[in-house]
């Protein structure tokens, strides 16, 4: 990690020789650079220890004349989300800047076209709906993710919205990582005042651990077998 500055509320990853995305770019404006300053100058430092920031390194910037003596950051944000367990979940909402990867992330996990994806991404970005799509990142690779549609291509139609897509890489598994994403879908959704949710699946005993119950059997579109419906009131 080589800085951290301050954007637009959110706190976000530099590293040596590049930046995390292209609106991300180390050469800040005069207006940036003033809210930068206001969090990692020597006078803040008490001050953005005593909110919960965290001193991370010194960083003078001799051809400004400005010094950045104090790069700090919240421990529970990066890239805008939440962290747990060393990880950052987010909604698309909060880094829209992930759209086109996160798309073809999914498409290359299930196969589904990523124009799908992107139709569905866009209506939740331009406020068209609430359901919406959710990312857990190590760094800055997409390690878990799922989406909220609705109808996940099954005969029954009124039982929506589904969470769809649900998946983490192999190498992540059984760390937990799959239940706080969906914990994080049920939340946001109970905020939105969307509940129940249900959810498409072939798996027993997998979701049950957090707090979904199976609630019926449904016929899934070009399925020879029925799946499992589950349900999270």
């Amino acid at each position: 990690m080589d800085k951290i500055v301050y954007r637009n509320g959110a706190y976000r990853y530099f590293r040596r020789n590049k930046v995390v995305t292209e609106t991300e770019r180390l050469l800040l404006t005069d207006k940036e650079r003033e809210i930068d300053m206001k969090y990692t100058n020597v006078g803040s430092y008490s001050t953005a220890i005593a909110i919960g920031m965290t001193k991370v390194k010194e960083y003078p910037d001799n051809k400004n004349g400005m010094s950045y003596t104090y790069a700090i950051r919240r421990e529970e944000s990066v890239f805008g989300g939440k962290k747990m367990d060393g990880y950052v979940y987010v909604t698309l909402r909060q880094e829209p800047q992930l759209k086109d990867r996160a798309a073809a992330w999914f498409q290359s996990k299930w196969g589904v076209p990523q124009e799908a994806y992107l139709e569905c991404m866009d209506a939740y970005l331009n406020n068209e709906t609430e359901y919406g799509w959710y990312l857990c990142l190590d760094e800055d690779r997409i390690i878990s993710g799922c989406g909220v549609i609705e109808n996940d291509f099954h005969n029954r139609k009124d039982l929506t919205p589904n969470v769809c897509a649900v998946y983490t890489e192999e190498g992540y598994r059984c760390k937990g990582i799959a239940g706080h994403l969906l914990q994080i879908v049920v939340d946001d959704l109970k905020s939105k005042a969307i509940s129940p949710v249900y959810l498409l699946t072939d798996h027993t005993g997998f979701y049950e651990r957090y707090g979904w119950e199976f609630f019926c059997m449904v016929q899934g579109d070009d399925e020879p077998n029925m799946s499992r419906m589950y349900i999270h009131r």
